[in-house]
C-alpha cells in the first residue's frame, strides 16, 4: 500500500495548486512532502545530514499560540474590568414624569436585573465580574489586563486585534512587512508544521464591509510572510477532510522532478547556503515525514480526524455544532464566517496540535457579531434581558476548560511535559460595551419638544461600543493569578498602568478621578492597546515581537512569569 494511501496527511498550503502549475521556482516543504508521499526515495542525501540536523533543532522547543476571540464585544464591565453597580437601574420602569429630573438619567447604570454588588467578587488577587465567574478555576494560571483602550469599531478594531497598532489604511494593499499576530508567530515558529496557521474567522463576514472595497490583498490578507506563515482557513471538519483528500491526490511530475534534482545535487551546491529556503523546506518536510512514519501513523489518518467519539463527547460536539451559520447584517447579503461552533474549533485545534500538524490557531465565535448587543433604554426599562452569562459560558469557558484540560493530559512526545506546557492562550474581544448613556446632548436641543426629547432618551443605545476593554493571557509562561489595571468605579475609564511594572498610576483614586493637584497621567504610565496585546502574546509564545510586522506597541513585561 502506498504511503499516501496508508497515512492520511494534510499537505495543503495556500496557493499550492496554483504554484504547481507554474514554472518551478523555490521548493516549498509541501513539494518535498508530496514527493515523499508519492513514493520518492533517497530522501536523506548524506551531504544534507548536518544541515538538516541544524534546522531540526528548531523543533526541539515547541511553542503553540492560540487566540480565543469573542467577536462582537463582551461586556467588559462585567468581565475582567468590572465596575460594581452601586445600584441597579434596569428595573427603573420609566423616565421621571418631571422633565427637570431627566438629567439624572445620565448617571444611571443599567445591569441585568438579578445582578448585585455581590456578583463582583475577589478570587485570590483577581477582581472580576459575573461573566468571568465560570472561569475561576483557570485564574491561577492567568494574567489579566483589566483596563485597556482598544477602540470602538468592529472593522477597525478586529483588524487591530490581528495586526497590532500602527497607522494603516485597511483598504490599501497590505505591505510585505505587515503581519497578523499569528503570521508573525508562525514565521518564527511554524516552519516544521504542515498547517501552521489555522484561522476560524472571516474578514469579509461582517455586513459593514463592502466586499468590492476589499479586493485580494487588502484588509486581513492571508498571504503575508513565508508560505509557512500564511493563513489557512480550515472551516468545518468535513471541509478539512475533503481538502486533505483532494491535496493528497495532487501529483505533479514537474515539481517532483525538481525535488529529485535537488536531492541529487553535489554537496557543495547543496550547502552553499545553509539557510536557503530549499534546505529549510527539505529539513521541515523530512522531519514531518519521519514523525508520520515512525510515530504511530494511525493517529493521523484523515478518515479519523475529528470523528473520535470520546473526544466529541468531551467537547460536547453535536451535528448542529459542525454546521456554518448565515446572518443578515446591516441589510446586506447574508454573511457567514464559514466556521463551525467554537467547541468544534477547539476540538479540531486540539487534534491538529497533538498530531503535530499545526502550532497556531485563531478561534472565534461562529455567529457574526455574536456579542454585538445593542439595547435601547426603553428595552432595558421594560425588563429586556441583556445577560451575556449563558453566551460567555457556551462560547468561552466550557470549551476552553476542556481544551486546557486535554492539553494538560496529553504528553508532548516522550518529553515528560504536556502540550499545555508549551502553549500560550490569549483571550480577547475587539472592544467593550457601555452600560449607560449621557443624555446631555439631547437635553440641549432647543428645537425639540419635550415629547421628542423623551422619545430620543428612551431610544438611546445604552449598550453601545465602548473602547474600554480587558483581556487575559493563559499558559505556563504567564504570571499566574495576577491582575493589572483598574477601571474607575465612577468615571468608568481605565486608570493608566506603568509600562514596565504594571502598577497603577498613583495620581488617580479608585473612582478614576485625579487626586488633588494633578491633571495628567504620570510619566511612563500608559493605556494598553491591541498592539500591546499582540506583542505580549508573541513574547509569551517565545517569538520576538520586534521582528513581527509593523506593530509599534511593545510587550508588557510584567505579564511574564519571572522565569519566562
Amino acid at each position: 500500500m502506498a504511503i499516501a494511501e496508508r497515512f492520511g496527511v494534510i499537505v495543503n498550503r495556500r496557493n499550492f495548486l496554483r504554484k504547481s502549475a507554474q514554472a518551478v521556482g523555490a521548493l516549498a516543504a509541501t513539494d518535498f512532502l508530496s514527493y515523499f508521499l508519492s513514493g520518492g526515495h533517497g530522501s536523506l542525501h548524506p551531504a544534507l545530514a548536518g544541515a538538516v540536523q541544524d534546522h531540526a533543532k528548531e523543533a526541539d522547543e515547541p511553542r503553540f499560540l492560540i487566540y480565543w476571540f469573542m467577536e462582537g464585544a463582551w461586556m467588559s464591565y462585567d468581565m475582567f474590568g468590572p465596575v460594581v453597580p452601586a445600584r441597579n437601574d434596569s428595573g427603573f420602569g420609566d423616565l421621571p414624569r418631571n422633565p427637570d429630573d431627566w438629567g439624572m438619567i445620565s448617571d444611571h447604570i443599567y445591569r441585568t436585573k438579578d445582578l448585585s454588588p455581590e456578583d463582583y467578587r475577589l478570587h485570590g488577587e483577581i477582581f472580576h465580574g459575573p461573566l468571568a465567574e465560570d472561569g475561576r478555576e483557570l485564574f491561577g494560571e492567568m494574567a489579566i489586563l483589566s483596563s485597556a483602550l482598544t477602540g470602538s469599531g468592529h472593522t477597525r478594531d478586529r483588524f487591530k486585534a490581528h495586526y497590532g497598532h500602527y497607522t494603516v489604511d485597511m483598504k490599501a494593499p497590505r505591505g510585505p512587512d505587515e503581519r497578523t499576530v499569528l503570521q508573525a508567530f508562525c514565521e518564527q515558529a511554524g516552519r516544521q508544521y504542515l498547517l501552521p496557521n489555522l484561522n476560524w474567522h472571516r474578514w469579509l463576514s461582517d455586513g459593514e464591509l463592502d466586499i468590492a472595497a476589499y479586493p485580494e490583498g487588502t484588509g486581513i490578507y492571508h498571504a503575508l510572510g513565508p508560505s509557512w506563515a500564511h493563513i489557512i482557513y480550515p472551516q468545518t471538519p468535513k471541509y478539512t477532510r475533503n481538502l486533505i483528500s483532494q491535496t493528497l491526490k495532487m501529483r505533479n511530475d514537474t515539481r517532483n522532478h525538481a525535488v529529485q534534482n535537488f536531492l541529487e545535487q553535489s554537496r557543495q551546491s547543496l550547502l552553499s547556503d545553509r539557510n536557503s529556503p530549499e534546505l529549510r523546506s527539505f529539513a521541515s518536510a523530512l522531519d514531518i515525514y519521519k514523525r508520520l512514519i515512525e510515530g504511530a501513523p494511525e493517529k493521523v489518518e484523515t478518515g479519523k480526524l475529528f470523528l473520535d467519539r470520546t473526544l466529541r463527547e468531551e467537547f460536547g460536539v453535536t451535528p448542529a455544532d459542525e454546521e456554518i451559520h448565515f446572518e443578515l447584517i446591516n441589510q446586506t447579503l447574508p454573511r457567514s464566517k464559514n466556521t463551525p461552533n467554537i467547541n468544534v474549533q477547539a476540538m479540531m485545534m486540539f487534534e491538529m496540535l497533538t498530531q503535530g500538524l499545526s502550532c497556531a490557531g485563531w478561534l472565534e465565535n461562529r455567529l457574526v457579531r455574536g456579542f454585538d448587543h445593542h439595547w435601547s433604554r426603553s428595552k432595558i426599562l421594560s425588563g429586556y434581558p441583556f445577560d451575556q452569562r449563558d453566551m460567555i459560558r457556551r462560547e468561552l469557558w466550557t470549551p476552553l476548560k476542556t481544551f486546557v484540560r486535554k492539553l494538560k493530559e496529553t504528553e508532548y512526545g516522550n518529553s515528560g511535559s504536556s502540550y499545555y506546557d508549551y502553549t500560550t492562550i490569549a483571550l480577547s474581544s475587539e472592544f467593550g460595551r457601555t452600560v449607560g448613556g449621557d443624555i446631555g446632548s439631547i437635553l440641549e436641543k432647543t428645537d425639540l419638544s419635550e415629547e421628542d426629547k423623551r422619545e430620543q432618551i428612551l431610544s438611546q443605545d445604552i449598550s453601545a461600543h465602548n473602547p474600554v476593554n480587558s483581556c487575559a493571557f493563559l499558559g505556563p509562561r504567564v504570571r499566574g493569578g495576577a491582575q493589572f489595571g483598574w477601571v474607575g468605579q465612577k468615571t468608568m475609564q481605565p486608570i493608566p498602568i506603568h509600562s514596565k511594572t504594571g502598577e497603577l498610576d498613583p495620581r488617580y483614586d479608585r473612582d478614576g478621578n485625579f487626586l488633588a493637584g494633578y491633571n495628567e497621567p504620570s510619566p511612563g504610565f500608559i493605556m494598553p492597546n491591541h498592539g500591546h496585546i499582540y506583542s505580549t502574546a508573541l513574547k509569551l509564545a517565545g517569538a520576538d515581537p520586534k521582528r513581527a510586522g509593523k506593530n509599534d506597541s511593545p510587550h508588557l513585561p510584567f505579564v511574564l512569569a519571572d522565569d519566562a
